[in-house]
């Protein structure tokens, strides 16, 4: 193999290889040490019965762009804790209850969609937070939700963190921040952590459409309750109640 090819290679290899292992490692500890709920704290499991039943009340939805968003439950509570114990602590021994959670969000999408053909595109993470955590937490409740992710989108810039923007300028911060290919003809689901204003779903639902694909729906393990409307947008409030429509 000529030099100039393993020096390419070379990083790319051993960024590999370290974020296998680091996902090996907590994996491992995360099955050999006692556990607490991620939720609650509750010893001796990873996810209780409790948490787990707080992800099965029944599917919320609400409107964006026009696409129909499909969400497992509300993003409050143990349930917020758990997204944020995967996201932040590397729990990744609870994310098959909320790949549950997800599972239920697309199955109610399906059910609701028309045709056949549907694939995931899943909202895409930087590079940066690949690095940091080692993993993709949308990508592993997507696995753990059964499905197949379609590496459809992509960063074309890297926006500002989110956190602490109102909703105006978490739209203005995601504008034209994802680019898409390979969709043309294509339907998908978008899915995602959780949608709280909606910025980030809007943007890959653009960034798709643009790109000549078709979007069936949107599916979330959670979402935030009682969001406001913004004059103009057909969002309105997320209500708790299993089935509501918003």
């Amino acid at each position: 193999m000529p030099r100039h090819r393993g020096r390419a290679w070379g990083p790319s290899l051993a960024h590999f290889c370290l974020s296998h292992g680091r996902r090996v490692v907590r994996e491992t500890v995360a099955f050999l040490a006692p556990v607490t709920c991620a939720g609650c704290g509750e010893n001796d499991v990873s996810v209780c019965v409790v948490c787990r039943d707080a992800l099965s009340r029944g599917i919320l939805t609400r409107t964006i762009d026009g696409v129909r968003v499909y969400s497992a439950a509300q993003y409050s509570g143990c349930v917020k804790r758990l997204l944020l114990a995967v996201k932040r602590d590397g729990r990744v021994d609870a994310a098959s209850a909320l790949g549950s959670a997800l599972h239920a969000a697309v199955c109610a999408a399906l059910d609701d969609a028309e045709g056949q053909g549907i694939d995931i595109a899943a909202v895409p993470a930087s590079l940066r937070s690949r690095r940091r955590r080692g993993f993709v937490p949308v990508d592993l409740i997507v696995r753990r939700a059964g499905f197949a992710r379609s590496r459809v989108l992509a960063w074309r810039r890297r926006p500002r963190d989110q956190i602490g923007l109102g909703r105006a300028q978490r739209t203005e911060n995601l504008t034209s921040a994802i680019r898409s290919k390979n969709v043309s003809g294509r339907r998908f689901i978008v899915v995602d952590d959780v949608v709280t204003s909606g910025a980030t779903l809007s943007e890959c639902v653009r960034a798709l459409r643009q790109a000549g694909g078709e979007i069936v729906a949107c599916a979330t393990v959670a979402s935030t309750p009682l969001r406001l409307a913004t004059p103009g947008s057909d969002q309105s409030v997320t209500r708790s109640s299993p089935g509501a429509t918003v």
